[in-house]
């Protein structure tokens, strides 16, 4: 839609006594620049303009243009060749594994199978509340569970060293500098074998679990790389899931400021802890800055759980 310090301004109402053929094919005319001005009709029917170019990135321009050419009077307006508006947007080192020219900076490669590997004394568990509660109730990816017979302290869990889902990325250069958003997307498949009740279809295995459990937990971190320079070094989690939100480190926390997020999924039942992953959130990145997107994962009353084609893609929004 056409700004107003861009917008020209409005015709006059046509005169009353024009010759009716002549107000007819007037009228037309005034109905056809009112589509082209984007003030009436379809708005895609709208002309495209050299600020809409400029301001979408396809064009810069240091200088105002004040004419009808792209470059006339003032050569430093110039079209911006595909390539390098995918450079600005995922960042040279990113540049020469982009899929498409679509702004994506980089999907992970992990395995075809990732196994999700832990001690088998966690099998014991009844369920998984012990991630969102207690003292470190805050970080999802770190609890202490008590086994729920004996009552014993059980060896502290850290989810995310059951998966090795981590990965890596630094974000791209912005053409207008500051902040920009990401798109964030991460798919996969969750596989195993589990039972309605598994305290009663395997016992041995599960004997005091009567659903199954899956839990993961995803973070959008500051890697250690950038994070000193960004929070300075007394007071930060230092790209490590398990050290943002505890009682043993309080000024640890995740900074929404910087894009940093938890976001964790507990599952139970078997007609959910085998459904597919799927997410997507924005977050907003500054440029040029290193970040870490981790996995932390556990369950309960599942054998051999893996991910399948676990990905991870970042998409720059803008530039």
């Amino acid at each position: 839609m056409a700004t107003s310090n861009s917008k020209p301004p409005s015709l006059p109402p046509l005169p009353t006594n024009l010759d009716p053929q002549l107000r007819n094919y007037l009228k037309q005319v005034d109905t056809h620049l009112k589509v082209k001005a984007g003030d009436a009709g379809n708005p895609k029917d709208r002309n495209l303009t050299l600020r809409d170019l400029e301001e979408s990135g396809i064009v810069s321009s240091t200088n105002t243009v004040n004419d009808f050419s792209i470059t006339a009077g003032d050569p430093t307006v110039k079209f911006v060749v595909p390539d390098q508006l995918i450079t600005d947007q995922v960042g040279e080192e990113n540049t020469s594994k982009k899929f498409s020219k679509t702004g994506i900076i980089l999907a992970s490669d992990f395995a075809t199978t990732l196994s999700v590997s832990f001690a088998s004394t966690y099998n014991q568990l009844a369920n998984h509340s012990f991630l969102s509660s207690g003292s470190d109730g805050s970080n999802h990816t770190v609890g202490t569970p008590v086994h729920p017979t004996t009552g014993s302290v059980m060896t502290q869990a850290f989810t995310s060293t059951h998966v090795a889902g981590t990965f890596d990325f630094t974000t791209a250069e912005h053409t207008r500098g500051g902040k920009k958003p990401y798109l964030i997307t991460i798919t996969g498949r969750r596989f195993g074998t589990t039972y309605s009740n598994p305290s009663v279809s395997d016992p041995s295995n599960f004997p005091n679990a009567s659903q199954p459990f899956w839990s993961d937990t995803i973070a959008l971190l500051m890697h250690e790389d950038s994070i000193d320079a960004i929070t300075g070094t007394s007071s930060n989690h230092n790209g490590d899931m398990r050290l943002y939100q505890r009682t043993t480190a309080t000024s640890y926390s995740l900074d929404a400021d910087e894009g940093e997020v938890q976001l964790s999924r507990f599952a139970s039942g078997i007609a959910v802890v085998l459904t597919p992953m799927s997410l997507q959130f924005i977050a907003n990145l500054r440029p040029e800055t290193k970040y870490r997107i981790d996995l932390g994962a556990l369950t309960l009353g599942v054998l051999s759980p893996t991910y399948d084609s676990l990905q991870y893609t970042v998409q720059g929004l803008t530039t």
